[in-house]
């Protein structure tokens, strides 16, 4: 029969990774946010007229941000204007 000891040191250690993962969920999880914010802000920013030429109305806005990926909350876009500026 085998005893499964673990030295005091190396036990805090595999604690505080698990902190550290928690606390690297957490800023992940802010930035996306960000991000989100950011996107929507600057789809709210473009005229009505801009948004019916690629297909989005107003009141879909929040919900056509929530299905992005990570890759499309990074994007740019391309036409900015000063409401969307204050987000980056």
């Amino acid at each position: 029969m085998q005893q499964n000891i673990t030295h005091p040191t190396l036990s805090h250690r595999l604690d505080s990774h698990s902190g550290d993962s928690a606390l690297r969920t957490w800023f992940r999880a802010a930035y996306r946010r960000w991000q989100r914010n950011k996107m929507i802000a600057a789809f709210e920013s473009l005229d009505d007229a801009t948004l019916r030429d690629i297909g989005v109305y107003r009141s879909e806005i929040r919900s056509v941000v929530d299905g992005f990926d990570d890759q499309d909350l990074k994007r740019v876009p391309v036409m900015v204007t000063d409401d969307a500026r204050r987000w980056k």
